[in-house]
Formats: C-alpha cells, sequence, structure tokens
C-alpha cells in the first residue's frame, strides 16, 4: 500500500466528515464517513498495513472528537481484525459486502462507544456519562452503512493508487512462498 495516498485519502475524509458533521444528520442519527474508509482498507490492504491503516485513520478520528483519546482507533482495529479474517470468504467489491462489512464494523464500534460511556463515569469517578442511546447509535451505523457503497463504489475506481497487493499477484509473483507469512 502506498502510504502517501493514504495519507490523503485520511486527511480528506477526516476533513469531510469534520465539514459535513452538522449537515448530514438525519433524525438524529449522524453517518460516520471515516468507516467505510476503515473497512476500504481493510479489505484491500495487506493484513499488517489494514490493521495499521484502520488503527491510524481511528486516532485521527480521535483527535477531532470529544470522545477519549484512542477509542475509535481501538474500535477500527478491532474490526480491521474482523474483515481481514473475513476477507477470503468474501467478494472485496460488491456492493452487498461493502454494507454488510460497514454495518459490522459500525455495531462493532457503536459497541465499544457504548461500553466506555457506561464504564467511563465508574472509572473516574464522575457522574454521568455523555447520554448516548442505543438507538441513536444503531441509527447511525446503519447510515454509515447504506452510505458506504456509494463511497466504497468511488474508492474501488482509484484503487490502482494505493497499489494494493492481493493474494493472486504475491502468489504468482512467488512473493507469496518467500515471504514465510501464510496469510495476507
Amino acid at each position: 500500500m502506498r502510504w502517501l495516498s493514504f495519507a490523503i485519502l485520511a486527511y480528506l475524509i477526516i476533513a469531510i466528515q469534520m465539514g459535513l458533521s452538522g449537515f448530514l444528520d438525519w433524525g438524529g442519527a449522524s453517518p460516520n464517513l471515516v468507516l467505510p474508509v476503515a473497512v476500504f482498507i481493510a479489505i484491500n490492504a495487506r493484513r499488517e498495513q489494514a490493521l495499521a491503516g484502520a488503527f491510524v485513520l481511528g486516532a485521527l478520528q480521535d483527535l477531532f472528537t470529544q470522545q477519549p483519546f484512542g477509542l475509535y482507533a481501538f474500535s477500527y482495529g478491532l474490526m480491521s481484525l474482523f474483515v481481514v479474517g473475513a476477507r477470503p470468504a468474501v467478494y472485496r467489491d460488491h456492493p452487498l459486502t461493502h454494507f454488510f462489512v460497514t454495518l459490522l464494523g459500525g455495531l462493532t464500534t457503536g459497541a465499544v462507544v457504548l461500553l466506555n460511556d457506561w464504564v467511563y463515569p465508574m472509572l473516574h469517578h464522575t457522574a454521568t456519562g455523555s447520554g448516548l442511546s442505543v438507538s441513536r447509535l444503531l441509527w447511525g451505523a446503519l447510515y454509515s452503512a447504506l452510505l458506504a457503497p456509494f463511497l466504497l463504489g468511488a474508492l474501488a475506481r482509484i484503487k490502482r493508487v494505493f497499489a494494493f497487493h492481493g493474494t493472486r499477484a504475491m502468489m504468482s509473483s512467488g512473493r507469496f512462498a518467500r515471504s514465510g507469512d501464510r496469510s495476507i
């Protein structure tokens, strides 16, 4: 994966997320536009690069939210672990794959954020959490998943810019047998 292309994409998607944060809300639910990009990286990049890329996207999102630092980085890393494990069983460029994987990532992220909202006041002896509701997180995950096929479809058109190396490319070049890493 080309890290410069990734850095430009990360910068752009964080800027779009911040710029459109109040305008895309629908019925109290707001989409997470960074999540589909993390799914795109997790589906297409090699395992180590996918995990690092998702973690970096989450850390960048942590910098611009009111959540404790590392919350989105942890949840995107966790989501990336699930996606990397499921890659052999899914068709990477299908819109239903994009929808369901983003929905899984949104539910995972929502569960981590909700758990943090429940545990944080107990650990830090504060009065109450931020008041997040389960329904708002579920609608936000669904909203993000509905937008994901469009965003990932656009990213699939410029996939060559990132220079992802899939399993077939590594096996045909002989790098698979030499690398010693059986899981890509």
